[in-house]
């Protein structure tokens, strides 16, 4: 009865290893099978949709366009408020690192479920589970809208990276006549006095044009105290900058 006992045993986890070791194959040979689909397209310039479903900081789970230039991400911005995300703080893989992270979580966590495209083979769905002892460390990733450069036609039009409006904050009017903002990334400065005589306070104060970056802005205006905005993220899609509004509250002196 022991030995009967032991026997089932031993045959049933050697059932449960060859079934890992099916699913594994599985998830190698559909990633070597899309990844050569994908580098075969030779899409090396491209955008597309990313977003993150995981026990993790909201920040972190909000869509975002990712703009990828000759295999490097160069620009990612949160879709809804066109708010760029730094890319030495909130990381993005390009559709390659993707895959790379495939290959990654094959070899340790706990299982890896991967959706790909029919047609170009990029990953549209990477659920991971991390490990069976931890909870809520699972993740999903999602790919969407992926937009080769090379088949998007651009206007000529200019845009405005930023749109400012201002108002007094002791009595909520506008107040955009007389102010000077000045926007500064590294050596890059560019000011806009807004003294003209036929300013309307209620205007918006438009500058940047066309230039994604993180930038520090300084609102300075007689008879009010001086602002200061650090970090300020302005990002891009293939064709242009993507633009903010900024409303500005200026408290007098």
């Amino acid at each position: 009865m022991n030995s009967f006992v032991r026997l089932a045993a031993v045959v049933a986890a050697s059932n449960l290893l060859t079934a890992c070791e099916l699913d594994s194959n599985n998830v190698l040979e559909n990633l070597n099978k899309n990844r050569a689909k994908w580098e075969n397209s030779n899409i090396d310039t491209y955008q597309f949709e990313y977003s993150k479903s995981c026990n993790c900081m909201l920040e972190d789970t909000l869509p975002r366009l990712v703009v990828v230039n000759a295999g490097q991400v160069v620009s990612q911005t949160i879709i809804e408020s066109h708010v760029a995300l730094p890319l030495d703080q909130v990381s993005t893989e390009s559709i390659a690192g993707l895959f790379e992270r495939i290959a990654l979580e094959e070899s340790r966590a706990k299982s890896v479920t991967v959706e790909y495209d029919p047609d170009l083979g990029y990953p549209t769905k990477i659920k991971v589970d991390i490990s069976k002892r931890i909870a809520d460390d699972e993740y999903t990733l999602y790919v969407s809208n992926v937009v080769n450069s090379e088949d998007l036609a651009c206007t000529t039009e200019v845009l405005s990276g930023l749109n400012i409006s201002i108002v007094d904050s002791s009595t909520q009017t506008a107040a955009a006549c007389g102010v000077t903002v000045t926007a500064t990334e590294g050596d890059f400065s560019e000011s806009v006095d807004n003294t003209d005589v036929n300013c309307d306070d209620s205007a918006l104060i438009s500058m940047l044009h066309e230039r994604p970056g993180f930038y520090t802005l300084t609102f300075e205006k007689s008879g009010y105290q001086a602002y200061q905005i650090e970090d300020f993220g302005i990002g891009q899609d293939l064709c242009h900058v993507l633009p903010r509004q900024l409303d500005v509250e200026l408290s007098p002196q």
